[in-house]
């Protein structure tokens, strides 16, 4: 549950389109509030090929892995991630990822990102600039192989702006 978390927290690397505009808000420290709910726990596509005991003990743990947590981080951002289109959006991940804006202008950042690798992720990054020293979003993610045991994930971002200078590099 932990590495869930965590991607929806840490930046992830992003190609942007030629003509893309980056968000339009401040370099500096910011402070970013993730609310992550595992909305669900996706089943192997093999469960009934399992004996009853077994599939029990399957959807059990399943169960017991659904959960709500709240984070709340401090990073800062550097004027070449808020250009490139990095900063706000989603998480770091162990493994070969893609993605592909749908949109990104001085307001609005949506990524559609897919991470193969030992811990596999598909999802959506939604991000709006209220103004340039206030952000919301959502990430959406699928974490685990399309044959195997799935999570699927919904976080709530809010992140607002402290200071133009960082504590650290």
């Amino acid at each position: 549950m932990k590495h869930f978390v965590l991607a929806s927290m840490l930046i992830l690397p992003v190609w942007g389109q030629a003509s893309a505009e980056p968000l339009q808000v401040k370099p500096g420290l910011w402070e970013t509030t993730t609310v992550t709910e595992i909305k669900r726990a996706k089943a192997p596509t093999n469960l009934d090929q399992l004996s009853l005991e077994q599939r029990a003990k399957v959807e059990d743990k399943l169960a017991q892995q659904v959960k709500r947590e709240t984070r709340v981080a401090k990073s800062c951002l550097k004027q070449e991630q808020i250009d490139s289109g990095e900063a706000f959006t989603g998480g770091g991940h162990h493994g070969a990822c893609t993605r592909a804006f749908e949109t990104q202008t001085r307001i609005e950042q949506e990524a559609w990102v897919d991470c193969k690798g030992a811990n596999p992720m598909t999802g959506m990054v939604r991000m709006q600039a209220a103004d340039t020293e206030h952000i919301t979003g959502t990430i959406e993610m699928t974490y685990g192989p399309a044959n195997g045991l799935q999570m699927l994930s919904a976080s709530q971002i809010t992140a607002r702006w402290l200071t133009g200078a960082c504590d650290r590099p």
